[in-house]
């Protein structure tokens, strides 16, 4: 496999443990107007980084999946690195809908959904992510 895949997966598995950490911190942060803004641009973050860490990693391994959010999530859930493709799929929605607009209810919404699913999704993928 070129090794251009594999450099690609390791500086997004960086980038993408770093972008996790940072989620955690304004997690832990009471939350405001303010920290709901930098925790839903934080999960945006976090998001875009996974998708493309495992695009890269499933490339690396020979896979010849198209670079697009849901066949790279059916992938990588066939490929045992994810659990859950409907919770990777409701993160996937939750993004769409806040990278476009800003709703103050959907806010809120997002906020509880990313402190109550989408932070273990991103935890369970670093965790398999820094032993590959």
């Amino acid at each position: 496999m070129a090794a251009k895949h594999r450099d690609r997966f390791e500086i997004a598995r960086s980038n993408f443990l770093r972008a996790v950490m940072r989620l955690q911190d304004v997690l832990q942060v009471d939350e405001s107007d303010i920290v709901r803004d930098s925790l839903i641009q934080r999960f945006e973050f976090s998001y875009e980084l996974a998708w493309k860490c495992l695009f890269y990693w499933l490339r690396d391994q020979g896979e010849t999946v198209p670079e697009m959010v849901r066949p790279v999530i059916q992938a990588a859930f066939r490929a045992g690195i994810i659990d859950d493709p409907q919770t990777w799929e409701r993160i996937k929605d939750n993004r769409d809908e806040t990278s476009h607009t800003y709703n103050e209810g959907k806010a809120v919404e997002v906020a509880a959904f990313v402190r109550a699913h989408a932070i273990s999704a991103f935890e369970s993928l670093a965790d398999r992510l820094r032993t590959l």
